[in-house]
């Protein structure tokens, strides 16, 4: 007979050896939800649906560290043309529910909550599109999520959006390590 505590414990010791090893990590940020306080919530006009000036916009929480089990990058196919085309990539990942639990990720099991959350990988800003939760096993195991990038000086018309962080993008190495 299958005892589901220990095989979650099982899954559960080969992500964090996982981890261990690969070390990836997203900045998480929780959007505020719409409301009516102007200092804390997020506020929108109605009729021009952008963020009202100097006291409204998309809020969000303060960025929370998450490890994650894989995080993949799609660049756009296209190129950057003189008719503006407006370069993009998405972003997939998975995530283990305790991870995000214990990084202080709010009410990790609904799905709604989070899809307008933004994610910080590589230097880039996504906005979160898709945001499931898998393997039901009388606790939930993992999230899957998928976002599109975002550029927080163009987008965020009169939101003020993630606070931006300081990060130095190393180049790759000329050589690999002897």
């Amino acid at each position: 007979m299958v005892n589901i505590r220990r095989e979650l414990d099982h899954i559960s010791e080969n992500y964090r050896r996982y981890h261990r090893d690969t070390g990836e990590t997203v900045v998480w940020y929780e959007i505020q939800p719409f409301g009516s306080n102007a200092s804390t919530d997020s506020l929108y006009d109605d009729v021009y649906d952008e963020g009202l000036l100097t006291t409204g916009g998309l809020r969000y929480k303060t960025g929370i560290l998450v490890p994650v089990l894989q995080v993949q990058e799609t660049e756009d196919t296209k190129t950057a043309t003189p008719d503006g085309r407006h370069v993009v990539q998405t972003i997939n990942g998975v995530v283990a529910v305790k991870d995000m639990v214990a990084a202080g990720v709010g009410n990790v099991s609904e799905y709604r909550n989070h899809l307008n959350d933004m994610i910080f990988y590589d230097g880039r800003y996504y906005s979160i599109t898709t945001y499931r939760v898998r393997g039901r096993a009388r606790e939930n195991v993992l999230v899957v999520f998928e976002g599109i990038e975002r550029y927080l000086d163009q987008e965020f018309v009169n939101d003020p959006g993630p606070a931006e962080l300081a990060f130095v993008d190393y180049g790759w190495p000329a050589t690999l390590p002897s």
